[in-house]
């Protein structure tokens, strides 16, 4: 009788207990209703490139009866189908804006991009505060293609790195050219120009000596003796 009296008595501690846990209210999250429909406006595509400045455009309805304000836009690229491997979390934009009950708002979201190129997924949450309680929604969804930068052939970088390579190239070919060509070419030495002789006014073509008369007194010259041709013959002679 004891045994069954102690069954009866842990049936009803149960079933009390169950009664307890089913009468507990559920705790319900913090909900709005406030439609979100992204854009991107550079790319329609979700097109993300890399280095540059990626824009997303939240446009936000508020359906709700209660005004809601706009505390800040933030956002995660993870991989695509995996949310729990996250790459990186995105920056935060701060935002004091109000949503008015059954109106809407555009929240532009700026971002950059240095992944590897390929197919990700990206998240972007909008913290909102409702009767003074915080609440989060998700702006954005989805997978984003990440592209590198279209290279141009007039690009300012590319433009610089020829001329480097353009320096480098003329620099070695000076080099070998100097090193393997640079003795067989030898300047032309310039002639020196010949100097005209000038004769002696002393002397005759033959190199003789040719007195100078003119100064003197015509006089003395026709009384000078006159040599003969023989003794000039022998004066000449001698000089041989």
């Amino acid at each position: 009788m004891a045994k069954f009296t102690s069954f009866w008595t842990l049936l009803v501690l149960l079933l009390s207990v169950a009664f307890v846990f089913a009468e507990e209210p559920a705790v319900n999250e913090n909900t709005l209703n406030v439609e979100a429909v992204a854009q991107f406006p550079d790319n329609p595509f979700g097109l993300i490139v890399n280095g540059q400045k990626n824009a997303v455009v939240l446009t936000l309805t508020n359906k709700d009866a209660v005004d809601a304000s706009i505390v800040g836009v933030s956002g995660k690229v993870t991989l695509a189908g995996d949310d729990s491997k996250v790459l990186r979390n995105l920056p935060a934009l701060r935002y004091d804006a109000r949503l008015v009950s059954k109106a809407s708002l555009e929240l532009p979201y700026e971002f950059y991009s240095e992944f590897a190129p390929g197919e990700l997924a990206l998240t972007v949450y909008v913290d909102l505060l409702a009767d003074e309680k915080p609440v989060r929604i998700v702006g954005y969804s989805g997978n984003i293609t990440v592209t590198d930068p279209e290279s141009s052939l007039l690009d300012a970088q590319l433009l610089f790195l020829y001329a480097v390579m353009a320096a480098g190239a003329v620099g070695i070919l000076y080099v070998v050219r100097q090193a393997f060509f640079g003795g067989s070419t030898k300047k032309p030495s310039a002639k020196k120009a010949a100097e005209p002789t000038v004769r002696a006014a002393h002397r005759d073509e033959k190199g003789q000596m040719v007195l100078d008369e003119s100064w003197i007194p015509e006089h003395h010259l026709k009384n000078s003796p006159k040599q003969s041709p023989r003794a000039k013959k022998r004066t000449n002679s001698s000089r041989k």
